[in-house]
């Protein structure tokens, strides 16, 4: 399986974010699809909207390489640990703000969301 994030990702992210960096809140020629959880394969969990943010491509690179870029990355939920499910991880996003993001391209504010949602059994 390729590991190039597939079309229809992209288009969710550009409806979901209007083509601009989860960092910066920016429209630049130079935006690339950041992996939230990050890894080597094309994993088709890789590839949902949860996972999947625009990011300028000098920022994408300075949080690989960076030690205090990477830390900033993770405390605003821009990366996130592969031991973590992206959809229950806030995001502090330039263009929503703290927000939660899900696999059909939609947000919702993070502070009107449940803590509990992945342990709980009646999801009803």
């Amino acid at each position: 399986m390729s590991d190039q994030t597939p079309r229809e990702t992209l288009m969710m992210l550009d409806d979901r974010d209007g083509h601009r960096s989860a960092w910066t809140g920016n429209d630049v020629d130079t935006l690339v699809p950041q992996h939230r959880v990050g890894g080597m394969g094309g994993s088709p969990s890789k590839h949902l909207a949860s996972n999947v943010v625009w990011l300028e491509s000098d920022i994408n690179g300075f949080i690989e390489a960076d030690v205090e870029w990477q830390r900033e990355a993770f405390r605003r939920g821009i990366k996130v640990s592969r031991f973590q499910d992206p959809a229950v991880v806030p995001i502090e996003h330039a263009v929503h703000g703290r927000v939660l993001l899900d696999d059909e391209g939609g947000w919702m504010p993070a502070d009107t969301a449940d803590p509990f949602a992945e342990w709980r059994t009646d999801r009803g």
